[in-house]
């Protein structure tokens, strides 16, 4: 009965210290997001193009005078299943290893967000990979995951309440000047 009433004390002084902290809302949570896919894009890209350069089998040269039906299509198929596969395991090492490296994301960062635990700590591998999937869950029925946010009180998508998670605002530390009286040389 103790460890009961014990857990119950520990959450409502998690909830506390979270409550404490500003919530990152929908817009500058979404500009972020904005961001990461852009970098996403151009890396997957990159890799696309090294992994399973079309031109080998003409297609994509939106130029080209090539008949696509040259070469089978089927001789395709394994450059674009393995640098799709790429792109996959870049987009989990991306998000997961930002968030476990730093709670940020190149994103988070830019737009002054954080991603922490109920408890104000940082995210383990387990909650990290649960977030991951939680953003396809998020994203599988036109996003409404994510637009979520926008309207929850406590500002979490579904993936944030899979991995019971918050998006918080960092706070400006503030940088006091020395006073004139004071030698800065000794």
């Amino acid at each position: 009965m103790n460890s009961i009433s014990d857990s119950r004390e520990d959450i409502v002084k998690k909830k506390r210290e979270v409550s404490t902290l500003e919530l990152a809302g929908f817009w500058r949570r979404f500009v972020a997001v904005l961001i990461d896919l852009f970098a996403l894009a151009a890396i997957s890209s990159v890799i696309l193009l090294i992994f399973a350069p079309y031109q080998w089998f003409g297609f994509g040269g939106f130029w080209g005078t090539g008949d696509v039906f040259e070469e089978p299509v089927w001789r395709a198929l394994p450059y674009l299943i393995g640098g799709n596969l790429l792109s996959l395991i870049v987009n989990i090492a991306y998000f997961v290893g930002f968030w476990l490296w730093r709670g940020q994301t190149p994103g988070k960062i830019l737009m002054n967000i954080k991603l922490i635990r109920a408890d104000a700590s940082n995210v383990s591998v387990s909650v990290a990979l649960l977030r991951y999937l939680g953003y396809i869950v998020s994203g599988a029925v036109v996003f409404i995951g994510f637009i979520w946010i926008a309207f929850d009180s406590q500002k979490q998508g579904f993936h944030d309440k899979m991995a019971e998670t918050y998006v918080v605002k960092i706070p400006e530390s503030t940088i006091t000047a020395p006073s004139p009286k004071m030698s800065l040389g000794g």
